[in-house]
């Protein structure tokens, strides 16, 4: 018998989705100059941006916890990490041709990866998750921990700049504050309401993840070469 969906989990990250789309295509209306919205140097942008990624590595979390957290399933833990693996690969080759300048090289789907390779150790320890968690998050106030040395080493390798970057802290705190969430799910409160489209979008968050900016940028693009 196969387990029942959390409605509510496929609700967070059908919200999130539609506010990443909604974020990205704003970003590419300004990449080519309709609009100078200030995505990345207003608070509100800022904001807004922060609580999609931590829907989604809040997601990550908690899934982990209901996938797992009973008995480590090995085998499906491990189908999940190839696909996401995959899946980081086709955006790290796909930016390295649209942006060899700026290709994306540890975006959230890396980050994704990382993150679940590491917390699974965690899934049964909610409240050290919620623990580390705080930690993190305490420590980014003072730029800690600090891997910069990584990027230092790779840095004749790596573009100047990405145009997705997810360092592993601070944004790993969000996959252990949905490890919490998994044992004590707060979040079916808040998201209890149905909406039955956004459950669906939730349910295929990955395929539109690596599709959606190529329909957004190419319909952005073309319409500012035909308009110029």
């Amino acid at each position: 018998m196969s387990k029942a969906r959390d409605s509510a989990l496929d609700l967070i990250r059908g919200i999130a989705i539609i506010m990443m789309i909604a974020f990205h295509f704003i970003y590419d209306l300004n990449t080519f100059g309709f609009t100078e919205i200030p995505l990345f140097t207003h608070w509100a942008g800022i904001a807004w941006r922060c609580l999609i990624v931590f829907l989604f590595l809040s997601a990550v979390g908690i899934s982990l916890v209901i996938a797992h957290g009973k008995k480590l399933n090995l085998q499906k833990f491990l189908k999940r990490l190839i696909y996401l693996g995959i899946a980081a690969l086709l955006v790290s080759s796909g930016t390295y041709i649209m942006f060899p300048d700026g290709w994306v090289y540890f975006g959230i789907l890396q980050l994704i990866w990382v993150s679940s390779i590491i917390a699974i150790g965690f899934i049964n320890l909610p409240k050290t998750s919620l623990l580390i968690a705080l930690l993190i998050l305490f420590g980014s106030l003072f730029n800690q921990p600090n891997l910069n040395i990584f990027t230092t080493i790779l840095e004749p390798y790596l573009p100047a700049t990405s145009v997705d970057y997810y360092p592993i802290f601070p944004w790993l705190s969000f996959v252990f504050i949905g490890i919490y969430l998994g044992h004590f799910p707060y979040y079916q409160k808040i998201f209890s309401i149905r909406i039955i489209w956004l459950e669906v979008i939730g349910r295929h968050a990955l395929i539109i993840y690596l599709t959606h900016q190529i329909i957004l940028f190419g319909a952005v693009s073309l319409t500012y070469y035909l308009l110029n």
